[in-house]
């Protein structure tokens, strides 16, 4: 019987020591596989949420995860997942899983740092903000508490609102100029002119602007600073030289005053056709960049000698939808020979580009026996828009 035992007990023992050696064998060595120096040697719960990793493992039973590299001939990379429930599951992953790995992870990381320029501090609570999401919706709303993965605002019409951060596309603080803006209307510029005349208000700093007027004149304007900026134009008429050409100066110099006033001036230096002319202006303008009303005084002049009289400088824009403005520019001239002409129309806006029409009207009277006769002195073109121009805005200003 002791004989049995013992012969039993040696069986056992060679046959767990077999198996230990056996499994040695079959159980290659690994080293650590770093897919991403973003997320280093182990991933936890938390960088899985952040960078949408692993799908097929629920949040809530996954604690961690790393990939290693058999020391194998074809050196297969593994994914090692611990989970809640104690077990350590293997998964083999292909040169295309481990790209697309890294792809997730880089595009949340551009991603995090759009958004980490227009995410508020905590100083920020108390603020309002214009919101916008990955879903379209556009919101305005008070921020009242910031937390690491959540924002939660105060709003008017659906009251408190949380926002996971990695659904905002951009913030906007909500200014007296920028509340002003229904949150559905994109930016479409800041209200420099209406169709060709100048407002107060000055392109933003690196932003410019290309303008078609009419086919036959090309103009570009750029914001050298919030407060200064230069324009110039040429006509394209077919049959005539370069040197034929016409060509303008457009420099204008802005401040503001107060959040709803601006004071500016400029000059519209033109010059061809053998001579010069040109008219230097002030002017001042109220409003926001959608809907402004502008009032100035100009003084025109021509080969060196300036005219007496003055010309009043009358316009306005309102935004009356997502997409269009209506626009109504006038010129008052105040000589003997007095009259007053301008544009009235509507441009069609885009996020970067606009589409303006405008009608042309002309109002003359002469002066007879100290009263002004009007009649038959009136001249529109109704609904046809003589001028049409095109503009498209790049640079940093253009959102």
């Amino acid at each position: 019987m002791f004989r049995i035992l013992v012969t039993s007990g040696l069986v056992l023992l060679i046959t767990l020591v077999s198996n230990h050696i056996s499994a040695q064998q079959t159980t290659p060595a690994t080293k650590p596989f770093i897919v991403s120096p973003v997320v280093g040697d182990v991933i936890d719960q938390q960088e899985k949420a952040t960078y949408s990793l692993f799908p097929y493992y629920s949040a809530n039973n996954f604690v961690e995860a790393r990939f290693v590299r058999l020391l194998t001939p074809d050196s297969t990379v593994q994914l090692r997942t611990l989970l809640r429930d104690g077990r350590t599951v293997l998964r083999p992953f292909t040169a295309a899983e481990l790209a697309a790995v890294r792809t997730s992870i880089s595009t949340r990381q551009q991603e995090l740092a759009r958004l980490s320029s227009s995410t508020p501090a905590a100083d920020s609570v108390g603020r309002r903000f214009r919101v916008f999401l990955r879903t379209g919706t556009v919101f305005d709303g008070e921020l009242t508490a910031t937390q690491p993965t959540l924002l939660e605002f105060l709003t008017s019409d659906l009251g408190v609102v949380q926002v996971s951060r990695r659904n905002i596309i951009r913030l906007e603080e909500l200014t007296s100029q920028t509340s002003w803006r229904q949150p559905d209307r994109f930016d479409i510029g800041n209200g420099n002119r209406m169709f060709f005349q100048p407002t107060a208000r000055n392109l933003r700093r690196n932003e410019g602007s290309v303008q078609y007027i009419s086919v036959f004149v090309v103009g570009l304007n750029y914001g050298l600073t919030n407060n200064l900026s230069m324009g110039a134009y040429a006509s394209l008429i077919p049959g005539l030289g370069l040197d034929e050409q016409l060509f303008a100066l457009t420099p204008k110099v802005s401040a503001k005053v107060s959040d709803k006033f601006y004071a500016g001036g400029g000059l519209l230096y033109l010059r061809g056709f053998g001579g010069s002319a040109g008219v230097f202006y002030g002017n001042t303008t109220f409003g926001s960049a959608d809907n402004n009303f502008t009032a100035g005084l100009g003084y025109g002049f021509s080969d060196g000698d300036v005219n007496r009289s003055p010309v009043i400088q009358l316009g306005g824009q309102t935004r009356i939808s997502r997409r269009v403005s209506l626009i109504s520019e006038n010129y008052i001239l105040t000589n003997r020979n007095s009259g007053a002409f301008g544009l009235y129309g509507a441009k069609i806006n885009w996020e970067r580009t606009s589409l303006g029409l405008g009608a042309f009207y002309l109002f003359l009277y002469r002066e007879e026996d100290d009263f002004f006769d009007t009649r038959s002195r009136v001249y529109s073109s109704y609904i046809f828009p003589l001028y049409i121009d095109f503009t498209f805005r790049f640079g940093k200003g253009s959102r």
